[in-house]
């Protein structure tokens, strides 16, 4: 079990409450079987403060050093593939244009149809985008739910180290630059798109710990794109006509916000890559 690797590797996480026969495994009232573990509480991190950012990264790489070791009995999770992206994505995206038209003025007609259009040529390119790779990328069972919440700072155990996480429902095998761009996400962010200067940093602070590849690197955009096009897909998919027209005018501010951030990794693909690959060592 992952949680039990963890503890083998003094990696700082929640522990499994074992049984009197020292089980993980608990059966519950209805007689099922459950896994139940201390109770761990994730931090809000201060973004602003470079010490803290660098800690929790370096918590991060920490948690893939330790685990790499784990066997990848963790499959990844189902979530729309590639082909889906491709053939229904751009399908969604305009039966979604269509419906949301009907409660929106001529200006916001206009808006959405220039980020329907702009959406739709990445659901095209999403094949381009993912083969930079992607099937040679280091693999193991990440995280997966990284952000302010799943990082434990000073967690005060003796003999542990300080820093660990908490928050593993949906670790799974999978990329691990998945992890990484979960972490930019969470401490570089920045109106329209990334502070380049916190991205360097942190690609640093993580490399000093779990040295990353110029190969995942150059992949992080391309990965944050599609991570992006998968939300608007989520959204578009489940409209339908009955759908209440609140709702469906604060889901058209989100895919307005979602091109807008889609055109800035655009168009600064090249400079987050010098930025990402300057930071690495050697």
């Amino acid at each position: 079990m992952l949680l039990a690797h963890l503890e083998d590797k003094a990696f700082l996480a929640p522990r499994l409450v074992r049984t009197r026969s020292a089980r993980p495994c608990h059966r519950s009232v209805a007689g099922g079987t459950a896994l139940v573990t201390e109770w761990v509480q994730g931090g809000v991190v201060a973004a602003s403060l470079a010490p803290l950012r660098r800690r929790s990264v370096r918590a991060l790489a920490e948690y893939h050093a330790a685990v790499r070791s784990f066997p990848p009995r963790l499959r990844a999770e189902g979530g729309p593939t590639v082909f889906t992206l491709e053939q229904e994505g751009p399908a969604a995206l305009e039966a979604f244009t269509g419906i949301s038209g009907w409660y929106l003025d001529a200006d916001g007609r206009r808006r959405l149809r220039s980020a329907s259009s702009y959406l739709w040529r990445q659901y095209i390119r999403v094949p381009e985008l993912l083969t930079a790779g992607g099937a040679t990328l280091p693999r193991l069972v990440i995280h997966g739910g990284f952000g302010h919440a799943a990082i434990v700072l000073d967690g005060g155990r003796p003999g542990l180290p300080s820093d660990g996480l908490a928050g593993f429902e949906r670790a799974r095998y999978d990329l691990r630059a998945l992890d990484l761009a979960a972490a930019l996400k969470t401490f570089a962010r920045a109106s329209g798109g990334f502070d380049l200067g916190r991205c360097a940093e942190l690609v640093a602070a993580y490399d000093e710990v779990d040295r990353l590849s110029p190969g995942e690197v150059e992949a992080l955009p391309a990965i944050l794109r599609v991570e992006r096009l998968v939300r608007v897909f989520g959204l578009t998919s489940r409209v339908h006509v009955d759908t209440p027209d609140s709702v469906l005018v604060e889901m058209v501010k989100v895919i307005n916000n979602e091109a807008v951030h889609l055109r800035w990794l655009e168009e600064h693909e090249g400079a987050l890559i010098e930025a990402l690959g300057s930071a690495l060592v050697g």
